[in-house]
């Protein structure tokens, strides 16, 4: 792959990640919530999930999944109910903005982990990703494309994918902003929750749209 084509994937990928949606509101609550050290877990983790759907589209697995209806309603439900859960936890979260974390290192052990994995099953029960992949790896994979080539295709998604969500959370807990009213927070907090919960019944009520028998 020629560097023009390099150069087109960095751009539509970096295009695909600031567009607003269901992940970068995660990101937003989950740093409200929990601080930096969360939100940066929580951008890394769908790096990842974003690196997985890119090798699933290379080797044709995202297409078959596109191509069973029932699956995408299944992954698209999974995913409502996840960014429910994760509003309604937004919403009631209690404390200030933090710049480091909350609790000593263990306790940001567990935040890493639990971030990076909510990060990784939203964008990994996002079917949209998986169209988006579609459509740009349809036009710079080839029959002659190596396992190599690939791979870095896959890499730089996720690499761009996870330094912006980074510069997300490490923005939202800038000095500046950290000074900002408890209350002030917690109504970002709270907008966030319910942006999610809002975003959760929307991908709820397509899932019953879309159903068989419905």
């Amino acid at each position: 792959m020629d560097m023009s084509a390099w150069i087109q994937l960095a751009v539509v990928c970096f295009l695909g990640a600031i567009s607003p949606g269901p992940s970068l509101t995660l990101v937003i609550g989950n740093t409200l919530a929990k601080g930096r050290i969360y939100g940066i877990a929580t951008g890394l983790g769908h790096a990842i999930g974003i690196g997985g759907w890119a090798f699933l589209t290379a080797v044709g697995v995202a297409e078959f999944m596109v191509n069973r209806s029932y699956i995408l309603l299944g992954i698209q439900a999974s995913g409502a109910c996840l960014l429910a859960y994760i509003g309604f936890r937004t919403m009631v979260a209690s404390g200030s903005l933090s710049v480091q974390g909350t609790g000593p290192e263990s306790t940001s052990s567990v935040l890493v982990i639990r971030g990076g994995s909510e990060g990784f099953l939203i964008s990994l029960f996002n079917p949209k990703i998986a169209f988006f992949f579609l459509a740009i790896f349809s036009h710079l994979i080839h029959s002659d494309s190596s396992w190599k080539e690939t791979a870095m295709m896959g890499i730089t998604a996720a690499a761009i994918d996870a330094g912006w969500y980074a510069s997300v959370a490490v923005a939202l807990t800038g000095t500046s902003l950290v000074a900002i009213s408890h209350a002030k927070i917690t109504a970002a907090r709270r907008g966030s929750g319910v942006i999610l919960i809002l975003i959760s019944l929307y991908l709820l009520a397509i899932v019953v749209r879309d159903l068989p028998w419905a």
